[in-house]
């Protein structure tokens, strides 16, 4: 009976070509880091999204409207989240940028090490973007943290001497 579309055996079946499995050649062993990419793509049709520049992408952030801490909370999570999921997106294109480079027909006078290393010249600026995104997804939570910190007084209590403000936050 198959499970979840795979096929079972009563005997289970070897891999010769699995790591540390032995072929006609002897054995086999992988160094290599193993990297899965997974890629999703959604398409919609119609024109749904209006003229103008008026669509949102499905990341964009929320409107900057910071009428409550709540809001401002939110704005801080979908920021970090964006930026954690970004910054994974961005590190994993740039491995396989310097991959896809490195093995790229290269010029006729370039040695193997020059080839190589040109490749990791160029994924490094995407992997310092990637950086860049995790840095900004790190500062987002701090930022929510820090108002924690610093209008914990007046989250707490509210002194009545204070100015109305023209839109008062709600605490």
């Amino acid at each position: 009976m198959p499970i979840n579309g795979q096929r079972t055996s009563s005997t289970p079946r070897s891999n010769p070509q699995s790591k540390g499995g032995k072929t006609k050649h002897g054995p086999s062993f992988s160094f290599g880091p193993n990297i899965n990419v997974n890629s999703t793509k959604t398409t919609t049709t119609g024109g749904g999204q209006g003229g103008g520049g008026a669509g949102r992408s499905q990341f964009m952030l929320p409107d900057p409207s910071f009428a409550s801490a709540a809001d401002l909370r939110n704005y801080c999570n979908t920021l970090r989240a964006f930026g954690v999921h970004a910054s994974i997106e961005v590190m994993v294109a740039a491995e396989i940028l310097q991959a896809a480079l490195s093995q790229a027909n290269g010029l006729k006078d370039d040695n193997f090490i020059q080839h190589k290393m040109r490749a990791r010249k160029v994924a490094r600026k995407l992997k310092k973007s990637g950086e860049a995104l995790a840095d900004a997804a790190a500062l987002a939570a701090a930022t929510y943290a820090s108002f924690q910190r610093e209008y914990a007084d007046i989250m707490s209590a509210r002194t009545p001497n204070r100015p109305a403000q023209s839109r008062p936050f709600q605490y």
